[in-house]
């Protein structure tokens, strides 16, 4: 049915109000981390409530599950705890900092997506003969997404896919699934140390004591070792698949890299800089540094010329914002359901009851891991497992191995899930770019990766406890 003046400029009013809350909760989210100003909290409680129903016409199930969830968790805490303000003001808390946390690192996404680097670095990476796909595929996701995230998905999906949509070719289907993986894999494991991840980002705030240098320095040897893992299983599955002859590497484009790492380095200037100036954590920095790489960037990308980056920002602000809420909503949620939940349970006599520190250590991280992996299969959000979990140990008084590798371990759950659900965000997006499933992707093409990977971390975490 064709859409009247007035309902179009009714939906235009409330795609322009979202994008207004989702500023203001960005703004006052800063505001308070950066000088603690009272006020801009409750700012930010109010704009985050007003997105629900002013993007409530973009809101699926998942959305719907999970404000149901939201709300039988916050009846549940005004009946059963013994603090309930309290405790509904930490969720909260906890809710606003995702919803800002990835609105605002989205912002560098969206100026990525313009960037004829990122594309040209898209298309060498799909373009790599058989010999060097797997590696190329994987390190460049990798890599990519600590400043794509996401983004790096929405863009080799789809030129995955036109690389190998041709279906005269009987051997463009085993092409385009080694391609797949690589990508998803590549980028599934980058969370296990990435510097501007949720996952990990999200578990410093809960696990101060949680020490990011070890941290992120065992999570890039697991990385290693799991791309290792990824390339035997992949060269197995396809022993019998001989590549077409005569293909040559493209000419690696050293520009393009070269602009991509210069962006990478002033993220990590800006993030450093707001950390110095606000005695604050990576977290801030980063948060703080995105939307000025956004500006910056626009404005490289377009010469200098004020009315083009104008009329850019103007389309992010009143098309992406809108469009993004449902992610922002769902995120809130996540981080609101994690902490609630977390609440509810009496950690310190559930550890106590469990004989937790009597533990083995390697069997406590591996539970963990394997734990969020599980629990995702039930189609609930690993940042939601995250922050539970999370919370959780932040509870317990006595833990059989180091918070740092508590820490690591939720964050390697994340990445199982990842190549384990079906309802994986990434496993999503995917499935929305090419013709297969989530199922497909996750349960028949990686179920051999993810128990090798799972077997490999047993022993990771033996080492490390």
């Amino acid at each position: 049915m064709p859409v009247s003046i007035a309902e179009a400029r009714a939906a235009h009013d409330r795609d322009w109000f979202c994008a207004a809350a989702l500023m203001t909760v960005m703004t006052c989210e800063l505001i308070w981390l950066a000088v603690d100003v009272v006020a801009a909290r409750y700012v930010a409680y109010a704009a985050m409530l007003a997105v629900v129903p002013l993007s409530f016409r973009r809101l699926g199930v998942r959305e719907g599950y999970l404000l149901t969830l939201c709300a039988m968790l916050t009846m549940m805490i005004l009946w059963l705890h013994d603090s309930p303000a309290e405790a509904l003001a930490v969720a909260l808390d906890q809710a606003i900092f995702l919803m800002a946390f990835i609105m605002l690192v989205g912002l560098m996404q969206q100026a990525a997506m313009t960037s004829p680097a990122i594309l040209e670095c898209g298309l060498y990476l799909t373009k790599q003969r058989a010999g060097r796909r797997y590696f190329a595929l994987f390190l460049g996701t990798h890599f990519m997404a600590q400043l794509f995230n996401l983004g790096v998905v929405s863009l080799l999906a789809p030129l995955i896919r036109r690389g190998t949509e041709d279906e005269s070719d009987p051997l463009n289907p085993i092409r385009e699934k080694r391609q797949l993986n690589s990508m998803l894999r590549g980028f599934a494991w980058a969370v296990v140390w990435s510097p501007t991840a949720v996952a990990p980002l999200v578990l410093t705030t809960l696990l101060p004591e949680a020490q990011r240098g070890p941290w992120i320095v065992a999570g890039l040897v697991i990385a290693v070792v799991v791309m290792l893992i990824g390339w035997a299983e992949d060269r197995w599955q396809h022993r019998d698949y001989v590549p077409a002859a005569g293909t040559t590497n493209p000419p690696f484009p050293v520009r393009a890299y070269g602009n991509f790492a210069f962006v990478c380095l002033a993220l990590l200037g800006l993030t450093l800089t707001g950390m110095a100036l606000f005695d604050e954590s990576v977290v801030f920095g980063l948060m703080m540094a995105s939307p000025i790489i956004l500006f910056c960037w626009l404005a490289v990308q377009n010469g200098g010329d004020w009315a083009a980056s104008k009329a850019r920002l103007a389309e992010i602000g009143l098309g992406h914002l809108p469009r993004a809420a449902p992610l922002a909503v769902t995120l809130a949620c996540s981080g609101y359901v994690g902490r609630a939940a977390a609440a509810l349970i009496p950690a310190a006599e559930w550890s106590a009851a469990l004989g937790l520190e009597a533990w083995p250590g390697w069997l406590f991280l591996l539970s963990l891991a394997v734990g969020v992996a599980a629990l995702s299969q039930f189609a609930l959000s690993p940042i939601m497992m995250a922050v539970f979990f999370g919370s959780l140990i932040a509870a317990v008084p006595e833990l059989p191995t180091d918070i740092t590798w508590a820490a690591l371990a939720i964050s390697c759950g994340w990445a199982l899930s990842m190549t384990a659900s079906p309802f994986a965000t990434v496993v999503l997006m995917i499935a929305g770019a090419t013709k297969h499933t989530g199922r497909e992707l996750a349960w028949w093409w990686n179920w051999r990766f993810t128990a090798a990977t799972t077997v490999f971390l047993g022993v990771a975490f033996w080492l490390l406890a």
